[in-house]
């Protein structure tokens, strides 16, 4: 069995490296290559070859799960284009964007206090899209333009923005639990 693991996860599922793809054609595509390469199948097979579907099924997991969320697949496009990201360094110095993200972050932690929690989570999640699909606009701009330094730092926003919508998901979550 063979396996190119010199492909970009683009290449592997078919599709233009851009930062707008069609998830149905992407779930279609992994669904498709996990089926042929998944491990199960090569139970019986040589010891290379099962070597081989396992290592191909991490990386087509990987290639998807990567592919799939909006702010992993704007910095894996920027990867491509050899920006270095930093995992432990790496935050936006922004400070009015920061200052912006502690305030959403304190109203969330409030908002048990509202009269309507629920609503004012849903108002707060809103927001959340709104600025993020405006950070995603301008994230298109600078990369179409090569502006790597600028679509950089929009990545290392977004960052922000799903870790603010994780929190709002919990906060709803315990609400609920806690009105039921």
């Amino acid at each position: 069995m063979e396996f190119n693991f010199s492909r970009n996860y683009f290449e592997l599922f078919g599709l233009e490296a851009q930062y707008h793809l069609d998830r149905t054609i992407l779930a279609e595509r992994y669904q498709k290559l996990q089926s042929q390469y998944h491990p199960d199948r090569f139970v019986e097979g040589a010891d290379q070859d099962k070597r081989v579907a396992m290592q191909a099924t991490t990386f087509i997991n990987e290639a998807h799960k990567t592919l799939q969320d909006e702010s992993s697949r704007a910095r894996y496009l920027l990867e491509l284009q050899g920006v270095q990201f930093n995992s432990e360094k790496d935050t936006t110095e922004d400070m009015d964007f920061l200052m912006a993200q502690m305030s959403l972050r304190e109203q969330i932690d409030e908002v048990g206090e509202e009269q309507d929690p629920l609503e004012s989570l849903d108002e707060l999640m809103r927001t959340s899209q709104q600025e993020k699909s405006r950070l995603v606009e301008k994230y298109q701009t600078h990369f179409n333009a090569q502006e790597w330094d600028e679509a950089k730092e929009i990545v290392l926003k977004l960052q922000f923005f799903k870790r603010l919508q994780q929190q709002i998901n919990q906060k709803q979550e315990a609400l609920e639990e806690q009105f039921l």
